[in-house]
């Protein structure tokens, strides 16, 4: 067992997420377990791409997403969704694939 030091905002951030998944599961959890499912949920985005989604909600605010992450659920739901729409035949996935640019409307 390790002991951290974090800052009052990281406990408090870390207690929320304590929290949903108390709510998630139904069954206790502690700190070692929200690390846990931050570390096996998270993804790395580029800070450009995370700029370009905060930049887009700050500029929409009629649109309603409080946070990067709703607006990053949501696009993921709306792709997903689209492409399904879309019955794609089954493709294996690029190594690298172009970056878009989400201020560019079509």
């Amino acid at each position: 067992m390790k002991t951290l030091k974090i800052s009052d905002e990281t406990h408090a951030k870390l207690t929320s997420v304590v929290g949903r998944l108390m709510a998630e599961t139904g069954q206790m959890k502690t700190y070692s377990d929200a690390v846990e499912a931050l570390l096996s949920r998270s993804v790395t985005l580029s800070r450009d791409l995370l700029e370009q989604a905060e930049s887009f909600i700050k500029g929409n605010s009629q649109l309603g997403y409080a946070t990067k992450e709703e607006f990053i659920e949501d696009a993921i739901r709306f792709r997903l969704t689209w492409l399904r729409e879309k019955k794609l035949p089954d493709r294996k996935p690029k190594k690298a694939r172009k970056k878009h640019d989400i201020t560019n409307t079509r």
